[in-house]
């Protein structure tokens, strides 16, 4: 099970001196500690660029050469994502990246053509799930910055071991509950109150129970006009955060 540190903060407060005690405390309530790595490390190579130039590719009618201001240097990067424009700032992926997906970047030549560096998306990144074109930095940002400092990326992920008997650490809340008792804090729950509004749910549907023994009670809310649409950025960096893909807004919050 991963531990996304800045998910916990939200219930316990986490600061960078305290993630080895973080670790420590997991370790004395049983609970077994894999690794604590640094979620965004493989960001490492991935600077903000600014594309200074953009010319045809003369092999392929899709693609486009574009010369790039990493800061340090300016280098050519072949792209045939549709939104790439003159003076965009957009992340670059340099030589020997490696990505979410798992794929090691090489610079090469394509449709041979040198390309040195690759301009990126949000999901390429792990950073969202858009696909659609290249992800588009604030212009103040400062060509060559880390891409993880420009857009203040930090978290830390734990991974523990869970054993069978401890159901109740199979969130974040159960975990941070641990860590407070162990370490005398207090636990900030979220809000869940709810107000009932609206018309009964009877008006609408019905529910009957088949099988008592098996299920003694059933609870459900009927909610209307709902739009299935990509979630919350927010949304889906929780669950990137521990291992999961967004799907969208209705199977994410589930």
């Amino acid at each position: 099970m991963k531990i996304s540190l800045s998910w916990l903060n939200d219930y316990i407060p986490i600061d960078k001196e305290s993630y080895s005690s973080i670790a420590d405390s997991l370790t004395m309530v049983g609970l077994e500690v894999d690794s604590v790595t640094n979620r965004y490390d493989y960001l490492n190579s991935v600077v903000v660029g600014r594309i200074l130039n953009i010319k045809a590719h003369p092999n392929a009618e899709k693609l486009k050469i574009c010369d790039v201001d990493i800061g340090s240097h300016i280098i050519q990067v072949v792209c045939g994502a549709p939104n790439i424009y003159k003076d965009m700032v957009a992340p670059v992926a340099l030589q020997g990246t490696r990505f979410p997906e798992g794929y090691v970047l090489e610079k090469g030549r394509i449709r041979n053509e040198l390309s040195e560096g690759m301009l990126c998306s949000e999901a390429e990144l792990g950073l969202g799930s858009d696909r659609s074109g290249v992800l588009i930095l604030d212009q103040k940002q400062l060509t060559g910055n880390k891409l993880a400092k420009a857009l203040e990326l930090s978290d830390m992920v734990i991974e523990i071991d869970l054993t069978p008997n401890r159901p109740d650490c199979l969130s974040i809340i159960g975990i941070a509950r641990e860590i407070a008792a162990l370490q005398q804090i207090t636990i900030k729950y979220p809000e869940t109150s709810l107000s009932n509004s609206g018309d009964k749910i009877s008006d609408f549907t019905s529910i009957t129970i088949k099988a008592p023994d098996l299920c003694p009670r059933y609870s459900a809310r009927l909610v209307f006009d709902i739009n299935i649409a990509p979630s919350p950025f927010w949304l889906q960096d929780r669950l990137m955060s521990v291992g999961l893909r967004p799907i969208n807004n209705i199977v994410d919050i589930t």
